[in-house]
């Protein structure tokens, strides 16, 4: 068996689902936004490497640098729209802890 012969899609999805819980050890509700956009960022980074690498199947070679940046770039877009999705303005966060929800 070679690593071309393997579900990249669900490959990436394990290797994703193993590393967010190192990611965003300590995070909390005290966690500031800006710091759960860090570590987003990072949880980006780390899996458009991976993405990368794996892109590349069974040969290595200096065109998987070219690779890295093309899909850590991809991966902070995704990362970024998820984030704005839950951060931002108008966010489902904002939402739920915005003036009209606090009450108290």
């Amino acid at each position: 068996m070679k690593i071309a012969d393997l579900d990249m899609r669900e490959l990436i999805d394990a290797i994703g689902v193993a590393v967010v819980p190192v990611i965003f050890k300590d995070v909390n509700k005290e966690t500031p936004p800006h710091a759960l956009r860090e570590r987003f960022r990072l949880n980006a980074e780390i899996m458009g490497r991976f993405a990368a690498v794996l892109y590349c199947g069974d040969e290595i070679s200096l065109d998987t640098l070219d690779l890295i940046s093309l899909f850590t770039t991809h991966m902070r877009v995704e990362h970024l729209q998820s984030m704005n999705q839950l951060l931002g303005p108008e966010g489902d966060l904002s939402r739920l802890v915005g003036p009209s929800a606090r009450t108290t």
